[in-house]
């Protein structure tokens, strides 16, 4: 690990806040520990503050993020495959009402604005990051599909150059991980609507995987620049 690709990480946005998310969820797991292991008031309420504020800096971070989402819902209605661009655009439009829910989440939370309904507005976000997840989900199952054709083609065709088959092999890797992502981070959402009782130590270890899998990501776009 070099120190420039490491500035270079922590001036961006996004690695600054997959690096926060990581941070969060490793105390909402920490604090569940402590909690089961018997520990103090005072040391479990610590790790759940940090949990709490970083929660708060990271919303700061994505708000107006709506924009990015609308904006790529309407690049999305351009693509070619029909069921891609039916399931990425609503990704783009439940992300878009999620963040939007975050906002005022964020609100209530320094206590600009007081929602009385505040639960229900909780409620209504994770139903839409659920709901954009499973239109990931969707996705990348049918590019999958695809690419299990495209393999088998070029299996047959015994002259198929071999920058193809690696380009293949990379776009399938990719779509692996982007799976298991959103398949993990699933859990947080079901959690949160309580259609599986998944506890505060699941749930910070799936946000914990998959903030990690994002902060490797983002190092790695960083350091090939």
């Amino acid at each position: 690990m070099s120190v420039d690709t490491f500035n270079r990480f922590l001036a961006t946005t996004t690695g600054r806040e997959k690096a926060c998310r990581l941070v969060q969820y490793f105390a909402r797991f920490y604090a569940f520990y402590l909690f089961r292991s018997g520990a103090p008031k005072e040391a479990i309420q610590r790790w759940n503050d940090l949990k709490s504020h970083i929660g708060n800096a990271r919303k700061f971070f994505r708000l107006f993020k709506q924009v990015e989402f609308a904006t790529t819902a309407v690049k999305s209605m351009s693509i070619q495959d029909e069921v891609v661009r039916a399931t990425s655009v609503l990704k783009q439009v439940g992300m878009f009402f999620y963040y939007g829910t975050e906002a005022l989440n964020l609100a209530n939370a320094i206590k600009f604005y007081k929602f009385s309904n505040i639960k229900d507005i909780q409620r209504l976000g994770f139903k839409c990051w659920l709901f954009a997840l499973t239109m990931s989900i969707i996705t990348s199952i049918h590019k999958l599909r695809g690419l299990h054709v495209r393999e088998a083609m070029l299996n047959k065709n015994e002259k198929a150059p071999e920058a193809d088959a690696k380009a293949l092999v990379k776009e399938k890797k990719g779509l692996h991980k982007q799976l298991l992502q959103d398949v993990v981070d699933a859990i947080i959402p079901v959690a949160g609507l309580n259609i599986i009782g998944f506890d505060e130590g699941i749930v910070g270890l799936a946000g914990m995987t998959t903030s990690w899998l994002a902060v490797t990501s983002q190092w790695q776009k960083v350091a090939s620049k």
